[in-house]
């Protein structure tokens, strides 16, 4: 590394307050790093507010002042919402400098480190937006290389930003790596890049799905105690199963980012929408966990067999005086033992503070066409479910579905726009004949019986 890239960073920062460079007008330092500092700057002519961001040229290469300059350029020229737009790029004073628009808001390794792990639907949100854009890039033969959080901003609503297309880092003790001709950052970096082989799109999709595991599970998936066994994770380790460091989350995750992150480039997903769209698919797979549910059903079942033994002993009591072979005291155990056996399981699993177990509930009792039991359950599931959580989006349409097949239209049809609001794009189209056929019951039918409403369609649980 050159002295002036050492100086860089350290340099007495305020005797660039003030100054020009390139027509911009320093105004504030905002950010730095190992080879780069970024400063809040001005246009002199324009009065427009800009991220300057200011490189030593150096780092070995030749032609790297040559390379900087075309890839600006080749960025400057994508237009895309979710790409930080370059206004302008140089070189002055012996320094490379690249100006790009002023984003308020913190980076996504900065709320990461704030907020820890993400909902799904928000990392999705989030990683969906720098997909497009990734994609955007890989259009125009620009392939980003250094993809990573550090390198996405968000804004207000979750506003996504890529930033950084073209920028060459050096090796440094933040992770920011330069190996002969290796680029990028160890911790999102796919095999081909830490060889030194040809990169492509697939070397970036690597990275995004680098990205929304570490979003989903709180950490990268190769961490590892040492670069050189980050390193060697990359080019040798199977891909971390998410389940296991998020069991919350769909297994259908593991699948989906196992191929995302698979050591050939030949073997991923060849786009970012291809990927993206694998994940959400996933993401929409109804979350019904495998042991809740078992013990939900069997709880269940007893209920039923209670009610069922309640209603034999009721019947054995109404003929007890023209049958005397039935012994009287199997009547009366059964009657007064089980009889109140039902409500008091009901009022068990409605005592339930985890949304999830709530809405399996509620997923079972429509499946056995109980939907009045199946409301109050979906009710309290989808209050309690976490905002943005897929069980909410679940529980919401569950009672939504509830409520309609009970013939409580008017009743269902805010609770089924809500409900499609909360899903996935992909399963939003799942809701809307039952939204349809809302509005046409509370419109035309109000006062529909149940069974009639409930003739039209069969139950759809989820």
């Amino acid at each position: 590394m050159s002295s002036q890239a050492l100086q860089l960073g350290v340099m007495a920062v305020d005797r660039r307050i003030g100054t020009e460079l390139g027509g911009y007008l320093i105004v504030e330092p905002i950010g730095s790093g190992g080879t780069s500092v970024v400063y809040r700057a001005e246009h002199v002519r324009l009065g427009r507010t800009a991220a300057l961001k200011l490189l030593a040229p150096g780092f070995g290469e030749a032609d790297f002042a040559h390379r900087f300059l075309r890839e600006s350029q080749l960025a400057a020229s994508l237009d895309h919402p979710n790409i930080v737009p370059v206004y302008d790029a140089g070189e002055e004073d012996g320094l490379l400098y690249i100006a790009m628009a002023c984003i308020d808001g913190s980076d996504l390794k900065a709320l990461l480190a704030e907020e820890g792990r993400l909902p799904l639907r928000r990392a999705l949100r989030i990683v969906g937006q720098i997909g497009s854009a990734l994609d955007t890039a890989h259009s125009r033969a620009l392939v980003h290389r250094d993809v990573k959080p550090a390198n996405i901003l968000v804004a207000a609503d979750d506003r996504a930003y890529l930033s950084d297309f073209g920028v060459v880092k050096e090796l440094t003790s933040g992770g920011a790596t330069r190996t002969g001709s290796f680029v990028g950052t160890i911790e999102y970096s796919a095999p081909e890049q830490i060889e030194g082989r040809d990169v492509g799109p697939t070397t970036d999709v690597y990275a995004l799905a680098c990205v929304l595991y570490e979003c989903l599970a709180g950490e990268a998936p190769f961490h590892r105690e040492s670069e050189v066994a980050v390193l060697n994770a990359h080019l040798h380790d199977t891909p971390p199963k998410l389940s296991r460091a998020a069991p919350d989350l769909p297994p259908a995750l593991d699948a989906v980012l196992a191929k995302a992150l698979s050591k050939s480039p030949l073997d991923r997903y060849q786009t970012c929408a291809e990927f993206l769209a694998a994940a959400r698919a996933a993401a929409a797979e109804r979350r019904v966990h495998g042991r809740r549910l078992a013990v939900s059903l069997a709880l269940l079942a007893l209920a039923a067999l209670a009610g069922a033994a309640a209603a034999l002993g009721i019947h054995a009591l109404a003929t007890g005086g023209s049958r005397r072979a039935s012994p009287p005291s199997t009547v009366t155990v059964t009657s007064t033992r089980t009889a109140p056996q039902t409500p008091s399981l009901q009022r068990l699993f409605l005592g339930s503070t985890d949304g999830r177990t709530l809405n399996d509930v509620a997923f079972a009792l429509l499946n056995v066409q109980e939907y009045a039991k199946a409301v109050p359950f979906a009710r309290k599931a989808a209050r309690l479910a976490p905002k943005g959580s897929q069980t909410r989006a679940f529980a919401t349409a569950n009672l939504g579905l509830s409520l309609l097949e009970l013939g409580r239209c008017a009743e269902s049809l805010p609770v089924l726009i809500q409900a499609r609001k909360l899903e996935v794009p992909g399963r939003k189209p799942y809701l809307d004949a039952s939204i349809r056929r809302a509005r046409r019951c509370a419109t035309s039918a109000p006062t529909r019986s149940p069974s009639s409403v409930s003739q039209q369609a069969p139950s759809r649980g989820r």
